[in-house]
């Protein structure tokens, strides 16, 4: 493993959970059984999360007022944010790109959610987490990404290496406080540098090809913007054709959709609504995210000028990464099968 560099934090403001939209059930390999555990008292005893050899640890500390401080390690490379759903996600405020906040503080919000949060802000990350008894299971059948899948050390591990007695892994619910804007990746190029130049641009013969899931029976899509009438309208979606250098439509339209510019957190955003028939695993939204991410093109300012496709994370919305993250038993029996 590679050496942690361990970084202190602190306290948090409660929010209702009421309202809440729930993010669909996780399946958990080999039917563990569930035990009763509350959020906060699993942060007492420290929360650890791995991404491949990358391993993060969140453990309460001492108390400030009616909050703590959250104490939280990581090795070298692993994404610092709890989870925004890409966990590497850039954030944009005010049209700034900045890189994700490493919470500091925490609070208890209800019986079995905690808040974290950084030192200062009234908003944060709310969790719950739901425990189960992974003791003599497979080490490796745990170690998932985003995606779901297994992830490269799970392949290279022993496959009778097995979790010691008194391990837990956590299925982890999360939702934001308020909403939020997330940027997955700044490689993008669009060559477009605001809203506005954006929607021309792809008001015409030229269509914009989305992200999507690569997975067996995948679909790519490309979009046109029509209708533009006092910041909405709506888009044209295309089938889009696979290993092309520029975005090209694959036949007629095959649907239609919305969308709407606003403004998130002092950011421009082009928000995407699109129909049933369009599965948001290809238009880069996971099933695990879709109750609570949208598609946006967000309008970015500084460092430099640029149109990037983001997420709008909404608020009160529950939803889950597939990774699973552990307690500090679990997590000494994945060190040593590592």
């Amino acid at each position: 493993m590679a050496s942690l560099k361990t970084m202190t934090v602190a306290t948090l403001v409660s929010l209702a959970f009421a309202g809440t939209v729930s993010a669909a059930q996780v399946a958990v390999p080999h039917n563990p059984p569930a035990v009763p555990v509350t959020t906060f008292s699993q942060f007492q005893t420290g929360v650890y999360h791995y991404l491949e050899q990358n391993k993060s640890v969140f453990k309460v500390g001492k108390r400030e007022g009616n909050a703590y401080q959250l104490s939280t390690s990581f090795s070298k490379g692993t994404p610092k944010l709890f989870s925004y759903g890409g966990s590497r996600d850039h954030i944009v405020r005010n049209g700034q790109l900045i890189d994700p906040p490493v919470s500091n503080r925490l609070k208890a919000v209800t019986n079995n959610t905690v808040m974290l949060q950084r030192a200062g802000r009234n908003d944060g990350l709310i969790v719950r987490l739901e425990a189960y008894d992974v003791s003599g299971k497979p080490i490796a059948s745990y170690l998932r990404n985003q995606a779901n899948r297994s992830t490269k050390e799970a392949y290279r591990m022993n496959p009778n290496a097995r979790f010691a007695q008194g391990s837990l892994a956590y299925v982890t619910y999360m939702q934001m406080s308020r909403p939020e804007v997330v940027i997955p990746s700044t490689e993008v190029i669009t060559g477009q540098k605001n809203i506005d130049a954006f929607i021309k641009t792809f008001s015409g013969k030229i269509p914009n090809c989305l992200n999507y899931e690569r997975r067996s029976g995948s679909q790519p899509y490309a979009i046109r913007f029509v209708n533009n009438k006092d910041n909405s309208g709506e888009i044209e979606i295309f089938h889009a054709k696979r290993g092309e250098v520029f975005c090209t439509a694959d036949g007629p339209k095959i649907a239609n959709g919305q969308y709407k510019v606003q403004t998130v957190n002092g950011t421009r955003v082009i928000a995407l609504t699109f129909p049933n028939s369009v599965d948001s695993r290809d238009v880069g939204i996971r099933s695990n995210e879709n109750q609570a991410l949208q598609f946006a093109f967000v309008e970015v300012k500084k460092p430099r000028a640029q149109v990037l496709p983001g997420r709008i994370v909404h608020a009160n919305r529950e939803f889950t990464d597939n990774q699973f993250r552990f307690n500090s038993v679990a997590a000494q029996s994945i060190d040593q099968a590592m």
